[in-house]
C-alpha cells in the first residue's frame, strides 16, 4: 500500500507539474499579456510606466523565468490580479467558489442517495413494477438534457406552483441573501431546484451502473450459498451483495463530485447562481482575463487529481480483493 501511494503521489506531481507548463503556454500563445492588462491606456504611457508595470507583473524576464515566478507564486496561493477587476485571482476563486461547493453538494448528494437506492430497489425486484419504475426514472434522467429540465422545474415549481397556491416555495433564481460563505437556513430554497436538475441525469446513471453490478452478484454463487444457508435476506443484500457491488458506483459518484466542483455551467446559467463555472466563462474566457482562468482551471485541475487519488484509496478499503504491490 506504501509503494502504491508513493507511485500515485509521483504521477499526480508530474500531471500538475505539466498541466502548469501546458496552462502557461497557452496564456502566451494568445494577445500580449501586457495588452490585456494596459488596454486603451497604453497610448498614454511612458516607457518607464510600462517597464514599471512589466516588472509588477513579472514580464520583463525570459519565458522560463516568468514560468518559474508564476509556479512559486501558485506555491504560496498567490494567483495574480484579475485583468478585469483588479483584485486577486485567489480572492474571486474563494468567493466564487462557496457557491459551487453548496451546488455540487446537494447534488452529488441526491444523485447517489437516489441512484444508489432505486438501482439496489430494481436489481432487487428484478422484472416488477418497481424495476420498470426505476429502469423508467433512468432513462427518462439520461434523455432530457438540463436546460429543459431546468426551465421546466423553474415553471412548473416556482412559477405556477405559486399561481395555483400563492406561496413562494421556490424562488425562479439566484442565491438569496449573500454574506460570505452563501448558506442561511433562510435562503437553503434556492439551492433546491438547482442541486435535483443537476444530480437527475447522474442518479440515472448511478441507478443503471447499481442495478446491473447488484445484479451480477446476486447471480454469484457465493450469494446463492449464503442465501441456501439461511442468511438472513437483509445481510445478503447490504453486507455481500451492495459491497461487492459498490465499486462502479463509487468510481462514477468520485468523478461526479469532481465535475460538479468544477463548475456546473448550465446550471449555473439557468438559475442566475455566480459559481466558479459562471465565473471561468463569463470573466475569465470572454474578456481574455488570463491569470483568472489560469486560477480556475488550475483549480479544476486539483480537484480532478485529488479525487482520483481518494477513489484509489476506497477501493482497497472497500475490497480487500485488490492488491496494489
Amino acid at each position: 500500500m506504501v509503494k502504491f501511494l508513493a507511485r500515485r503521489l509521483l504521477s499526480i506531481f508530474i500531471s500538475l507539474v505539466g498541466a502548469t507548463i501546458f496552462i502557461f503556454i497557452l496564456t502566451r500563445l494568445g494577445p500580449d499579456p501586457l495588452t490585456l492588462y494596459i488596454g486603451d491606456a497604453q497610448v498614454e504611457l511612458s516607457e518607464e510606466q510600462i517597464q514599471l508595470i512589466k516588472e509588477q507583473l513579472g514580464l520583463d524576464k525570459n519565458l522560463p523565468m516568468q514560468y518559474l515566478t508564476w509556479v512559486w507564486n501558485l506555491i504560496q496561493f498567490d494567483m495574480g490580479q484579475s485583468i478585469g477587476t483588479l483584485r486577486p485571482v485567489s480572492e474571486i476563486i474563494r468567493i466564487h467558489i462557496a457557491v459551487t461547493l453548496i451546488l455540487a453538494a446537494g447534488a452529488w448528494l441526491f444523485a447517489i442517495t437516489v441512484g444508489i437506492s432505486i438501482g439496489i430497489l430494481a436489481a432487487v425486484k428484478r422484472a416488477t413494477f418497481w424495476d420498470y419504475v426505476g429502469r423508467t426514472f433512468a432513462l427518462m434522467g439520461q434523455a432530457t438534457p438540463q436546460f429543459w429540465s431546468g426551465v421546466l422545474a423553474i415553471f412548473f415549481f416556482a412559477v405556477l406552483l405559486r399561481e395555483w397556491t400563492g406561496f413562494d416555495f421556490f424562488p425562479t433564481g439566484g442565491i438569496g441573501e449573500y454574506d460570505g460563505f452563501p448558506l442561511h437556513w433562510g435562503n437553503a430554497k434556492y439551492y433546491i431546484l438547482p442541486c435535483i436538475v443537476l444530480g437527475w441525469p447522474a442518479s440515472a446513471s448511478i441507478m443503471r451502473l447499481t442495478r446491473s453490478s447488484m445484479l451480477e452478484i446476486l447471480d454469484s454463487e457465493f450469494i446463492k450459498l449464503a442465501r441456501a444457508k439461511g442468511v438472513n435476506p437483509v445481510t445478503v443484500i447490504w453486507k455481500h451483495g451492495l459491497r461487492n457491488a459498490v465499486i462502479p458506483p463509487l468510481t462514477s459518484a468520485l468523478v461526479l463530485l469532481a465535475d460538479y466542483l468544477n463548475g456546473a455551467l448550465v446550471v449555473e446559467i439557468i438559475f442566475s447562481l455566480p459559481g466558479i463555472g459562471t465565473v471561468a466563462l463569463n470573466q475569465a474566457v470572454y474578456d481574455n482575463d488570463w491569470p483568472l482562468l489560469a486560477g480556475t482551471v488550475f483549480v479544476f485541475l486539483g480537484i480532478y487529481v485529488t479525487f482520483a487519488f481518494l477513489a484509489d484509496i476506497l477501493y482497497a478499503l472497500i475490497d480487500p480483493r485488490i492488491r496494489y504491490e
